[in-house]
């Protein structure tokens, strides 16, 4: 995407990034932020750099890039969110086909078998969704998966499926209210979660299209709050974790979409 400005795609996926923590910037520090100028000069043969920091049209490294706020409210790419600013889904189909939030979740999540998520960094969900996408279409274990992640998993995760558990104390009210968030949230029909009660429900992992397995030390809901581990186990451990919980599935019970009734 040459036609738009280096630092206009790294301001929207500064936008998206904040505004998926729960810190929505300000129109004054969108303009801050794409104003400011990096602290190293381009390296020309690093695509990322020239990508996320430094070119427009010309090739030129850019200095004084011009504010960008009133343009992309403009251009209907953001819109008021929580006091601040969020991508619409224009603006997100702009920073996903531009390849810059690719760019940026390569840099900051370096190809490894197996992580650790400080809830101290601030790119903590950042490198969870690039682990996640990583699964495509596939199954989300999560015994004590909430609603409110299911906005997040829709936009910024391939997962059409989600096991939870019934058995915990607040199980019937998350499992309601997931129901209605199913049925209300944008493009909540795309994902099928389902309920069980069976105590072997217990490790939290994701089971890839591809059959691949990833653990998780915590419930999706913790990460940013403890730190957590994301291992690939070895194929054998995957295998018997993969023909568990795809059992499981078939067994469980969907959760229906529920509108709100007035």
């Amino acid at each position: 995407m040459d036609h738009i400005p280096g630092h206009v795609l790294r301001t929207l996926w500064y936008i998206d990034l904040l505004a998926e923590q729960g810190q929505p910037l300000s129109p004054e520090s969108i303009d801050a932020f794409a104003r400011r100028v990096p602290p190293r000069d381009a390296k020309r043969d690093s695509v990322f750099l020239e990508v996320a920091w430094m070119f427009g049209e010309t090739g030129r490294v850019v200095r004084r890039p011009e504010p960008v706020a009133d343009y992309l409210k403009g251009v209907g790419w953001i819109e008021p969110f929580n006091g601040g600013m969020r991508l619409t889904k224009i603006g997100r189909a702009v920073l996903i086909a531009s390849g810059e939030e690719a760019a940026q979740l390569d840099a900051s999540d370096p190809e490894v078998a197996d992580v650790a998520l400080d809830p101290q960094d601030p790119l903590v969900y950042v490198q969870l969704t690039r682990r996640l996408q990583k699964a495509g279409e596939g199954l989300l274990v999560d015994a004590y998966f909430m609603a409110e992640s299911l906005v997040w998993l829709i936009e910024s995760t391939n997962l059409r499926r989600v096991l939870i558990s019934s058995r915990h104390r607040s199980a019937e009210r998350d499992r309601q209210t997931i129901a209605v968030a199913l049925a209300t949230v944008p493009n909540g029909s795309d994902v099928e979660v389902r309920h069980t009660k069976d105590p072997s429900l217990h490790d939290r992992c994701v089971v890839s299209a591809s059959g691949d397995v990833q653990l998780l030390g915590s419930s999706v809901s913790g990460v940013g709050k403890h730190l957590t581990a994301v291992i690939t186990p070895s194929s054998d451990i995957a295998a018997v974790y993969r023909k568990k919980y795809e059992d499981l599935w078939q067994s469980a019970d969907t959760v229906e979409p529920q509108p709100v009734k007035a």
